[in-house]
């Protein structure tokens, strides 16, 4: 007589569901409302300075530099690379709102801007003081002005000339050197704001969690 044995409800999600509640429990624990709240923050500032561009080079006045990413470098450090990588690409969806590129520039500037995020915060985790924060903000310096050269050639020059690849392709050749210059000034002008801003907002970050620590902490008798 044929014996049909009958699975227990729930047993093959097990695994998926144990996953799910890690994954969920490390989300929290990374997102604390600290965290949260200084992340929402930075990217309202951020935002903010993302509107207030400006030229710095007559012969590609098309160029425009703004301060926006100041505060995703400061969140990196302050709260973690992921944090940082939120504050940039909150910021920029945002900007989509008032884009004049379809959404294409705001993910070039995610783009660009990975390097110099990522580099430095994550070195910081492992290696910290002035020296070593410098060379590594350098290495994220060099990195966006490596990366931008395929980005601007491949992407942002061909949707600013009218979403045609082969005229901003070509147009990026021309001036392909005042490209690399304005990436330069621009990172480096950035890393120079970093390093005046970054102590007095990580002391201020650390005083506030410390206090919104405390407020949590249940009362003992």
């Amino acid at each position: 007589m044929e014996q049909h044995v009958s699975a227990i409800p729930g047993e093959g999600n097990a695994p998926q569901a144990q996953e799910k509640k890690t994954l969920k429990k490390s989300l929290s624990e990374y997102f604390t409302a600290t965290r949260v709240a200084y992340i929402g923050i930075f990217t309202a500032i951020s935002f903010v300075l993302r509107l207030l561009e400006f030229s710095v080079l007559p012969a590609v006045p098309y160029l425009q530099l703004d301060f926006s990413n100041v505060f995703p470098l400061i969140g990196g450090y302050a709260l973690g690379p992921v944090a940082g990588m939120s504050i940039g690409i909150i910021k920029e969806l945002l900007c989509i709102f008032f884009s004049k590129t379809a959404g294409v520039g705001e993910l070039a500037n995610i783009i660009v801007m990975t390097p110099f995020v990522l580099i430095p915060s994550i070195a910081y985790k492992y290696r910290k003081g002035i020296k070593s924060v410098i060379l590594f903000l350098a290495a994220g310096c060099i990195g966006q002005v490596l990366w931008s050269f395929p980005v601007n050639w491949l992407l942002n020059f061909p949707v600013f000339v009218g979403f045609n690849w082969p005229l901003g392709m070509a147009t990026f050749i021309e001036v392909w050197y005042w490209a690399v210059l304005f990436n330069l000034i621009k990172v480096v002008a950035l890393s120079v704001v970093v390093l005046l801003l970054y102590k007095s907002v990580s002391r201020l970050i650390k005083f506030t969690n410390s206090k919104f620590t405390k407020k949590r902490q249940p009362r003992t008798k």
